[in-house]
């Protein structure tokens, strides 16, 4: 059976059914991600329909095992990201400058989360509350993200690292060289994402005395 099997596959192939063939095969990547499904229902979604981060399908893998339960994750910018932190982690902190999505992500949240609705969230960057600190985990994805993360990056602890996303655009060599500045390396993880038929690349960036990375 496993000739036939194989001699199907290579048929496939070579008259051009790739598309069918990834959809098909048990091994497929895009299948067991759920990339058919994300890309359906235009949303970042795993194969049974949870939702995921908007990140490489690779970083989010490479994250998901270093995760502890007790973690603290602060975010600017919320979404998938903050529903699917919020199982792995000890609590979620999420600035937020859309109203309507604010409302949304937060109905979707459990105890340990929270989206903090600000008109700005390079403002919000700026007027953290005192006891928003001691962080592991900083996300920036959205707002003024440069300007941010120099406010932001002092909200973390010895240990803690940013991730940030798409960071494959023109600002990259700004954002690689304020990060290192700081006293970071970094990691990226370029390749698909949930939802888009394009590539991205997610970084994150940690220091030296970081096991998280290593």
């Amino acid at each position: 059976m496993r000739w036939l099997a194989e001699s199907m596959w290579h048929v496939m192939r070579k008259f051009g059914f790739g598309p069918l063939l990834l959809r098909v095969h048990p091994k497929s990547g895009l299948l067991r991600r759920g990339w058919f499904q994300s890309f359906r229902q235009k949303r970042p979604i795993d194969r049974t329909g949870e939702p995921i981060p908007w990140w490489t399908y690779s970083f989010t893998a490479f994250i998901e095992e270093r995760l502890t339960s007790s973690m603290r994750v602060l975010e600017f910018g919320s979404g998938n990201s903050t529903v699917w932190l919020s199982t792995r982690v000890k609590e979620v902190v999420s600035l937020e400058s859309d109203p309507d999505w604010a409302v949304s992500v937060a109905k979707r949240l459990p105890a340990n989360a929270r989206v903090l609705l600000r008109s700005s969230l390079l403002d919000a960057a700026a007027t953290l509350d005192a006891k928003l600190s001691d962080f592991d985990i900083l996300v920036i994805d959205a707002g003024n993200r440069i300007e941010i993360a120099k406010l932001a990056v002092g909200r973390l602890n010895q240990q803690g690292v940013v991730i940030w996303d798409n960071t494959d655009g023109p600002d990259w060599p700004a954002i690689r060289g304020l990060l290192v500045g700081y006293g970071f390396r970094e990691v990226s993880f370029s390749g698909l994402i949930p939802q888009e038929v394009c590539e991205s690349r997610t970084t994150v960036f940690y220091r030296t005395h970081n096991c998280l990375c290593l």
